[in-house]
C-alpha cells in the first residue's frame, strides 16, 4: 500500500520531526509561527501500512554510495581542509596512488593552488589517503538502508524516536514557514552531522536534542540517507522585496564587511559543496536569518571558526538580504518570471 499525499496531509504521521533549528529562541526581527516545542509529548505513530513502507509517493532513488568519508587518522583534517573544494567521490577515484603519489598531490595543493590548510596537517591527510580502502572496508560492514529511514520518518522508532514527517513532511520540504528547514536533497554526511551535534550537546536545541538521541547510530544513517536521496519540488513562495534580494545576491557573490561571501563556500547560487557544505538555495528565508542569528549571538557553536564569524560581520538587514535571496533562488515564481 502506498503513503499517498493525501494520507500524509491527512495527519496521519503526526509528530516532531527532524527540526535542525538552533535553539527554540525567536529571531527578533521575524515573526515566528508556534513551534512544535510547545506540544505535548507525542509517541510513534502508529502504523498507517501493511507490510512495509512504499515509496511511490515521492520522487527518491537509493543507488549505492561513498559519498562520506569513516572515521580514523587524518579524517578530521580531510573533512576540514580537502572537502570544501573537493567531493569525497573525486578523492575516493584516487585512492590507489602511492604514498609519494599523494604526497606530491598534497605538496602541489598547498604549495602551488595555496590551498588554505596548515602545513601541520599535510602528514595527516596524506597518511588518511594512503590508507583509504583500509578504512572504507572497515565502515564497509553496513550500509544506510534508506527504505528503513522511510519507515522512521513516516513512524518515528520503537526507541522513542517521533516520526519526522509532520515538521518535515514525508519528502522533506516542511511546511515553507521556515520554522522547519528543508532537508529534500540535502547531504546525508551533512545532515547526520548535525544529527550527532544535535545529541552531543554540541548544537543545543530542547526540540532537537533529545529526538537525535533517540536515534541509533544505523537510524542516523538510515534517516539521512532517506532525505538525501529525495527529490522533492520547490514550494512557489510569495516573491520578496526585489532591493532586498538584489542586496542579498550582492553579498553572497561579492561579499560585505572584510569581502566575506557566501558562495565561496556554499557553492554558486547557493547549490553546496556536498557533502560537507549544506545547499542554500531555495531554503527557507526564516530558517537561513534565524540560523545566522543564532551563530551571531553564539547559541550555535559547531562551526566557530566559519559561521559563527561571517554571521558577526552581517547586521540584520545583510542578514535578511541574504535569505531573502537565496530562498528565491530556486523558486517557481522565479523560473515562471524569466
Amino acid at each position: 500500500m502506498a503513503l499517498s499525499a493525501d494520507a500524509i496531509a491527512g495527519g496521519a504521521i503526526a509528530a516532531v520531526g527532524l527540526i535542525l533549528l538552533a535553539i527554540a529562541t525567536p529571531a527578533r526581527w521575524v515573526a515566528q509561527p508556534a513551534l512544535a516545542a510547545d506540544a505535548p509529548p507525542v509517541g510513534p505513530a502508529p502504523s498507517i501500512v501493511t507490510g512495509g513502507v512504499t515509496l511511490h509517493s515521492v520522487d527518491a532513488s537509493f543507488p549505492d554510495s561513498n559519498s562520506t568519508f569513516p572515521g580514523g587518522a587524518g579524517a578530521d583534517a580531510i573533512n576540514n581542509d580537502c572537502l570544501i573544494c573537493h567531493s569525497a567521490g573525486m578523492v575516493l577515484d584516487q585512492a590507489s596512488l602511492s604514498r609519494a603519489g599523494w604526497q606530491g598531490i598534497v605538496d602541489q595543493m598547498r604549495n602551488d593552488f595555496k590551498a588554505p590548510f596548515a602545513a601541520a596537517d599535510g602528514p595527516a591527510i596524506v597518511d588518511y589517503l594512503v590508507t583509504m580502502k583500509n578504512e572504507m572496508s572497515r565502515s564497509a560492514g553496513r550500509q544506510p538502508d534508506p527504505k528503513h529511514g522511510a519507515v522512521i520518518v513516516a513512524q518515528g522508532t520503537a526507541a522513542g524516536a517521533p516520526p519526522c514527517a509532520q515538521c518535515h513532511a514525508f519528502n522533506g520540504v516542511s511546511d515553507a514557514s521556515g520554522a522547519f528547514p528543508r532537508l529534500a536533497g540535502q547531504s546525508a554526511y551533512y545532515l547526520a552531522g548535525q544529527l550527532r551535534d544535535f545529541a552531543s550537546g554540541v548544537r543545543a536545541s530542547a526540540i532537537m536534542t533529545p529526538i537525535a538521541k533517540a536515534l541509533s547510530r544505523e537510524d542516523i544513517a538510515d534517516v539521512t540517507a532517506y532525505f538525501a536521496r529525495v527529490s522533492a519540488p520547490f514550494l512557489p513562495l510569495k516573491a520578496p522585496n526585489a532591493s532586498l534580494v538584489q542586496r542579498g545576491e550582492e553579498l553572497a557573490k561579492a561579499g560585505g564587511p572584510g569581502r566575506v561571501h557566501c558562495d565561496n563556500c556554499h557553492g554558486p547560487g547557493g547549490s553546496g559543496e556536498p557533502p560537507v557544505i549544506p545547499y542554500l538555495a531555495g531554503q527557507y528565508a526564516h530558517y537561513i536569518a534565524f540560523t545566522l542569528q543564532m551563530w551571531q549571538e553564539g547559541f550555535r557553536k559547531n562551526s566557530p571558526d566559519a559561521m559563527e564569524a561571517i554571521a558577526k560581520k552581517l547586521d540584520d538587514q545583510d542578514i535578511l538580504a541574504v535569505a531573502a535571496y537565496y530562498q528565491q533562488v530556486n523558486s517557481p515564481l522565479k523560473a515562471a518570471a524569466k
